[in-house]
């Protein structure tokens, strides 16, 4: 079988991350006198990268976005690893991706700092030869800007490429690379008016599906 690449999103497809995202909004709303806002509300925020999150969060006043995002990247990188765990099967899945020959990479809108941070203490950053987050490169997703050059990097070709997330955001950023889509239904986000080229209820489905 040829290579195929699988680039992952990271936050609602490879971990569940709301708890400790909310904590960070939360605190940052406590700096403003703000109440906080619930789980629920905070996911329906979260794509598009974390100054969406932030603007998106603070819809009621007028405070300086800057400072705001400066407040929230703080307080998130001090939480964001007291409840952020795996979904179901996700370590497993990799380990054997990555032991049966895919290769594999990660593309978020989550700062990169962050986001390798958290793939390193979570222990699974040999299943990737490439960690791409926000500021890594000049656009977020849904440019295609990272799934090209990760393609570039692999010399994989496009049809044999793969990004898999929880967000129309990861569907139609394939889309704009020329990729196929994998969309998994158990994360924070939903399809908008994208259709997948694969859609898994869990990870255990989308290993068994490569593998």
């Amino acid at each position: 079988m040829d290579k195929q690449l699988l680039i992952f999103d990271l936050d609602g497809t490879l971990i569940d991350s709301r708890s400790d995202l909310t904590t960070g909004i939360n605190l940052m709303r406590d700096h403003y006198a703000l109440s906080p806002l619930t789980q629920e509300t905070v996911s329906n925020y979260i794509g598009g990268g974390i100054r969406n999150l932030v603007e998106r969060s603070l819809q009621e006043v007028k405070v300086d976005i800057e400072e705001a995002l400066a407040l929230t990247l703080k307080f998130y990188s001090e939480h964001m690893m007291d409840q952020t765990k795996f979904y179901p099967h996700v370590e497993k899945g990799l380990k054997t991706l990555f032991s049966n020959g895919y290769i594999m990479a990660v593309l978020s809108n989550k700062p990169g700092v962050l986001t390798r941070l958290i793939i390193e203490q979570l222990g699974v950053s040999d299943y990737f030869y490439r960690i791409i987050g926000g500021g890594d490169l000049k656009n977020l997703k849904p440019a295609p800007d990272g799934i090209c050059q990760l393609i570039d990097q692999s010399g994989i070709p496009a049809h044999n490429c793969w990004m898999i997330g929880d967000h129309h955001t990861d569907l139609e950023t394939a889309n704009n690379a020329g990729v196929r889509s994998g969309f998994v239904s158990y994360g924070i986000g939903h399809p908008g008016k994208f259709n997948a080229d694969q859609t898994w209820p869990g990870f255990d489905e989308l290993v068994d599906y490569f593998w």
